[in-house]
């Protein structure tokens, strides 16, 4: 190694420390172009590529570098990093497997591995080393996030609550954490203390851009409202504003006039309903204002007398007419994928058949889009126009069968027979270890005896049917 050659690696080295990675680039660069073309050197410029966004340069460097030094566990990290945010997931999980192989004591692979495989929607696999990331560097608080969501997908929701209280003892600002603890709490049926905990939403970062942020006092049941409008707004999905539409009931009990705001496709199934706006309509003037999702802290109970939404007779006649007459065979509304992007709600089409060619009965896919074709199967997805017409069939059907989406709550909300299915970590609302609902008299839920097993739980609605 010439003199010169050394100097651009020591100048390198000095920029590095300091965090001119432009001139460490530079030097290294040099130092590479006069044949010096070590571990160390790759290292250093496939680090300082990527401070500079060129991951592909970055990965030709660490690449070249990992050949040079194949147990240098820090390089399988860097790598893997490179090639995570490259989209190549299969080889980064790889490579932070076999760092961490190399280095089992080093948390922020740890945490790469089991953050990544938590991205890739298998938290079985990252479980194991999101607990050794957390085990070895309990300050590092992402992984405490990710280890509670891990838990709380393999439905260990005793298991997160330590978890979650463990960020926010550390760091008392972090209101997603109890948030999240809040959900924890309701999926295990604590409801007194789950909806009160429901209430730091407002005051974290998960779900803000959904909610809804009128001016006026906020009405959480203590207030009287005898002579008094308040409006109520919907807050978070479809599914969630009919949920708690149950409540609007009591509520008028209460108060001298209630004004809902509604999501736009909501609006139409609610015509024979006062008051309704659908969002970004003009309101009229109020004098308290609460989100749908507050409800159950407001009132602390579950009304769950059904039905509590009819279907306009208009809507019904036409589709009624648009069915023609039966054949003999059950209705059978049906849902296997919605609108949510969560992981675990979606069921592969292709596992639905065994259920679709019963012959006593007769299936009406409904969700919004175009299903694949299959004879015997009616497809009513591209007519849906909102939620009326999707209410309309739902009301004139036997039985109901859904992925966790709106489809599920409908046929709720009308007292239809309904089945739901469920993943093995399922959401809060259907709290854990029951085929019941308190939400819905009518309903039974079927979940996923173990993860990734829907085969099982059509198996079961098989069964269900007769």
């Amino acid at each position: 190694m010439t003199t010169d050659t050394e100097t651009d690696i020591e100048r390198g080295r000095a920029a590095f420390q300091r965090g001119d990675y432009a001139a460490a680039e530079t030097c290294f660069g040099c130092a590479l172009a006069a044949g010096h073309d070590d571990a160390k050197v790759r290292h250093h410029l496939g680090f300082c590529a990527r401070v500079r966004g060129d991951l592909d340069a970055a990965d030709v460097h660490y690449s070249a570098a990992l050949e040079q030094a194949p147990t240098d566990a820090h390089l399988h990290n860097n790598l893997g990093e490179t090639r995570r945010s490259l989209g190549r997931h299969a080889e980064a999980v790889a490579l932070f497997r076999r760092g961490l192989a190399l280095a089992p004591d080093a948390a922020p692979i740890a945490a790469n591995l089991g953050g990544l495989l938590l991205k890739l929607d298998r938290p079985d696999l990252a479980l194991g080393p999101l607990q050794r990331a957390a085990e070895l560097d309990p300050a590092q608080l992402p992984v405490f996030s990710d280890l509670a969501v891990c838990l709380c997908s393999l439905n260990r929701y005793e298991d997160a609550l330590p978890v979650y209280r463990h960020i926010y003892q550390t760091q008392p600002s972090a209101n997603d954490a109890r948030y999240l603890e809040a959900l924890a709490l309701l999926a295990l049926g604590d409801f007194k203390n789950g909806w009160r905990m429901h209430e730091v939403r407002w005051h974290a970062h998960l779900g803000q851009a959904l909610r809804r942020r009128h001016p006026g006092p906020y009405w959480l049941g203590e207030d009287d409202l005898t002579g008094r409008t308040i409006l109520v707004h919907a807050e978070q999905g479809h599914g969630d504003t009919v949920q708690f539409l149950r409540y609007i009931p009591l509520l008028r009990q209460k108060a001298g006039r209630v004004v809902l705001e509604v999501q736009p496709g909501l609006k139409p199934l609610l015509a024979g309903w006062p008051d309704v706006f659908a969002r970004d309509e003009d309101l009229p003037g109020y004098d308290y204002q609460c989100s749908f999702m507050s409800l159950p802290r407001a009132f602390q109970t579950i009304p769950s007398a059904a039905p509590y939404l009819t279907v306009p007779p208009e809507r019904l006649a036409a589709w009624r007419a648009r069915l023609g007459p039966r054949d003999g065979r059950r209705r059978v509304a049906i849902a296997w994928t919605g609108a949510s992007a969560i992981w675990n709600r979606s069921i592969p089409f292709a596992m639905l058949e065994p259920l679709l060619r019963r012959p006593d009965c007769e299936f009406h896919i409904v969700q919004t889009g175009s299903g694949p074709h299959m004879p015997g199967v009616v497809d009513h997805g591209s007519e849906l126009v909102d939620f009326a017409d999707t209410a309309a069939i739902v009301d004139l059907m036997d039985v109901v069968i859904s992925v966790d989406t709106v489809l599920a709550h409908l046929g709720g909300a009308l007292a239809k027979p309904v089945c739901t299915l469920l993943p093995f970590g399922a959401e809060y609302r259907w709290l854990i270890g029951r085929d019941d609902s308190p939400w819905y008299p009518t309903m039974r839920l079927f979940r996923q005896p173990a993860l990734f097993d829907w085969p099982s739980v059509i198996g079961a609605v098989n069964e269900y049917l007769g």
